[in-house]
């Protein structure tokens, strides 16, 4: 594997830096010059600030992204429990950025069901815009899932976006 470059290790440093102007910096730079080393670097430093103006940054970092290699990144920080709290921006990023995360769709069910009004909201968007087919059988078992979910969920705004995710869903292309 080749050594990062001066500005990569930079970047890195920085983004652990106790000073929120250097990070912001270093978020800056990450637009410029960043990998997917440094972007998940980058959502270390969300899942540990306490300061809102980085959280921002990295916020709207995330609705930004142009590189499909981000999806890894982005859905290993989705199944990082630690990283929940931000399921519902990291998410949004799929449909913000237009990056395609239909190999994923699995997953953004399994959020939506598990998630709050907000992440499934946001799955939902993400799994609208899918333009892909997929697999039969996977659809029939999500489409159970969310069923499941639906005779499950007590408040009624998710379930009404759990109704509609299903049918989404329900409607997506099959592979024949």
């Amino acid at each position: 594997m080749a050594e990062d470059s001066k500005e990569i290790k930079s970047i890195l440093k920085d983004l652990q830096a106790s000073d929120e102007k250097i990070v912001l910096d270093a978020i800056q730079r990450n637009r410029k010059e960043g990998n997917n080393k440094t972007f998940a670097a980058m959502l270390e430093t969300l899942k540990k600030t306490d300061e809102p103006t980085v959280e921002a940054a990295i916020i709207e970092f995330l609705f930004d992204l142009k590189d499909q290699g981000s999806v890894d990144v982005l859905v290993k920080a989705l199944n990082n429990k630690e990283m929940a709290f931000y399921d519902s921006f990291l998410i949004a990023a799929f449909w913000q950025s237009a990056i395609d995360g239909s190999a994923h769709l699995p997953l953004f069910v399994k959020k939506a069901i598990e998630g709050d009004y907000m992440v499934c909201l946001e799955a939902l968007t993400v799994v609208e815009n899918f333009d892909s087919s997929f697999n039969h059988e996977e659809i029939v078992n999500l489409e159970a899932d969310l069923e499941e979910a639906i005779e499950a969920e007590k408040e009624k705004d998710k379930m009404n976006l759990l109704i509609s995710l299903r049918k989404v869903v329900s409607e997506l292309p099959r592979e024949e």
